[in-house]
């Protein structure tokens, strides 16, 4: 939704062809005096100018919400898309010094209150996602059709390789592993896709959430920095008593990893140790009690399988994500205080050991010049 701000003209929808990984077309029609869902989007931006640009500009076509936008400039050093001038539904947040995406959300959510905007909902997007014209009002629709509802998540598609999934959702086990359900899966050998349902969490590359329940949770947690942020945020909103949906006809697509590359030191490091940080500050005493023996054994026996095989960079990086929770060990338990009473959503939590093989499809060149990864 295009919010016109001149005083008395009301406000104009977007209408777009449909997105599809293809070249997004705009326009505008006027209507006065519309009663729909109002949803502040919010986007942390470091750097890829051309995927900024096509996520906002899939955000100017929603229809069926208004719609406004604030981008979290995260010590960028590039310029802007040209539209973040031009339409005033985008509004922008410079950061100076470089903070943890958990952070510039919440930096963002701070500049919506500053800028007076009273959403219903908060939508947590990648700079490298899009959206179609549906999405944002399917997931209003799902979440205010199914009492109790407080996250919704959409079908995440893999932008460069359109049939090939990227989330459903999201799996964790009872020792904290964590992948996307489908992810790198063709929708031909997935099969018929499921209805909208419960998951235990949704993926923070496209996370809609009620503004009151937001505000309730004090938004992300920023201990985390990056990664198994989104899956702190809906265990939370589960522990409060809300649920977590999963909205397989409201469409988005990703591209994987974009701006921090597959695997990178950086994404190995904050992985191993967040997903040690998660089981510290929310999983329930005798669940840590219960798994606290195998996970010890299954870390050691990591470890030493990377010794033997002389894989000393990554026995390094392991040893540094240990020594990385250790350090946050007291600020986490201090943590644990703010969460809920409900535990209900451990029924959700998989076996150890039950991560499948994940192969992400090749993408095209062009894809991959648009991710503008050097």
């Amino acid at each position: 939704m295009y919010i016109d701000r001149e005083p008395g003209e009301g406000k104009s929808q977007g209408r777009a062809s449909s997105f599809s990984g293809g070249r997004l077309e705009v326009e505008y029609y006027r209507i006065i005096g519309c009663g729909m869902s109002e949803v502040c989007v919010i986007v942390v931006h470091h750097k890829g100018r051309r995927l900024l640009e096509r996520c906002l500009r899939s955000l100017m076509a929603s229809r069926g919400v208004t719609v406004e936008v604030i981008v979290v400039e995260n010590a960028c050093e590039e310029e802007l898309p040209e539209v973040t001038d031009t339409a005033p539904i985008i509004h922008t947040l410079r950061l100076n010094s470089a903070v943890g995406f958990s952070a510039a959300n919440n930096l963002g959510m701070q500049e919506a209150r500053r800028l007076v905007l009273r959403p219903e909902y908060y939508l947590f997007l990648n700079n490298d996602a899009a959206v179609e014209p549906d999405t944002l009002s399917r997931l209003v629709t799902a979440a205010n059709a199914s009492p109790g509802c407080g996250v919704v998540g959409p079908r995440l598609m893999i932008w460069g390789a359109e049939e090939h999934l990227n989330s459903l959702g999201l799996n964790v086990t009872r020792h904290g592993e964590a992948w996307d359900e489908g992810i790198g899966v063709s929708l031909e050998d997935y099969g018929p896709l499921p209805q909208q349902r419960e998951v235990l969490a949704v993926t923070g590359a496209a996370l809609m959430i009620r503004a009151e329940l937001c505000d309730q949770l004090e938004g992300w947690c920023a201990l985390y920095e990056y990664y198994f942020e989104d899956i702190d945020l809906c265990l939370r909103a589960r522990s409060a008593g809300w649920k977590v949906l999963n909205v397989p006809q409201a469409l988005a697509w990703h591209a994987i990893s974009a701006t921090a590359e597959r695997d990178s030191d950086f994404k190995l490091l904050l992985t191993w140790r967040n997903r040690l940080l998660l089981l510290l500050i929310l999983w329930p005493w005798r669940l840590l009690l219960q798994i606290g023996p195998r996970l010890a054994w299954s870390e050691f026996r990591v470890l030493a399988s990377r010794l033997r095989c002389r894989a000393f960079d990554d026995a390094r990086l392991q040893a540094r994500a240990w020594l990385g929770a250790l350090r946050c060990s007291v600020q986490a338990l201090r943590l644990r205080r703010r969460n809920g009473k409900q535990k209900e959503w451990t029924r959700f939590l998989r076996p150890a050991g039950t991560v499948p093989v994940i192969r992400l499809p090749e993408l095209p060149p062009e894809a991959v010049e648009a991710s503008e990864i050097l």
